[in-house]
């Protein structure tokens, strides 16, 4: 597993643990997670694009929420320079 794929599975454990109060919500950021792991398992330069807007865009949405989900917003935030310095 890549340090990438480590990260997001870090991140897909830690919102599961808040299923229960929103689910939809978690689902939701699962789905855009696991859509960034297969663009990064599969490196085109449309894939590596549409990682880094779907990364960004969660990013920007867990910032506000980083006291409750540190990992997440860490782990996307270091997702999101590495895929800025591979462009």
């Amino acid at each position: 597993m890549s340090e990438v794929e480590t990260k997001i599975q870090e991140c897909i454990d830690e919102i599961m643990s808040y299923r229960s109060y929103a689910p939809s919500e978690v689902d939701r950021m699962v789905n855009s997670l696991k859509e960034i792991a297969n663009c990064v398992k599969n490196p085109t330069e449309e894939n590596e694009a549409k990682a880094l807007t779907k990364v960004t865009g969660l990013y920007q949405e867990v910032a506000s929420y980083s006291g409750y989900i540190p990992t997440t917003a860490n782990n996307l935030k270091t997702i999101k320079e590495g895929l800025e310095k591979a462009k």
